[in-house]
């Protein structure tokens, strides 16, 4: 019996690049909406110019306080001011829950704002025990 010759075949794989490309796009816009939160979690505020301590791991605090020029108090950018009895309020569910230390919390003041406003805020932290606390700079 005669076998004809055998002819090797070439089979050249297809690759599908749809769902490759459908995922890259998704990924580019999932981190495009991540920067605008990360970029919107800071209310604008002029932070005194000091060298201070450059922190090796710059994740931001559990707690982000933010006081005002004009002495008002904002809350992780919340919508408007809050009284010192609800950020107390506040401090005390954060630090009862996450069982948060001084390293979680970080006051931004602007550096425009009276000193009294700032003692206020960290009066009120002192009355959970927290004696010391991150308050953010910019590098001069």
């Amino acid at each position: 019996m005669s076998f004809k010759g055998s002819k090797s075949r070439v089979i050249i794989p297809i690759v599908e690049l749809t769902p490759m490309i459908d995922i890259v796009f998704l990924l580019i816009i999932f981190f495009m909406v991540a920067a605008q939160f990360a970029q919107q979690a800071h209310v604008e505020l002029q932070l005194p110019k000091e060298a201070g301590e450059q922190l090796k791991d710059k994740a931001q605090g559990v707690l982000v306080i933010n006081v005002l020029r004009d002495g008002s108090i904002m809350v992780d950018k919340n919508e408007g001011s809050i009284s010192l009895a609800v950020l107390e309020g506040i401090v005390g569910d954060s630090i009862g829950t996450d069982g948060a230390d001084w390293k979680n919390i970080t006051v931004r003041a602007d550096e425009n704002t009276l000193a009294k406003s700032l003692n206020e805020v960290l009066a009120v932290l002192h009355k959970f025990g927290l004696s010391a606390t991150n308050i953010a700079t910019e590098s001069p």
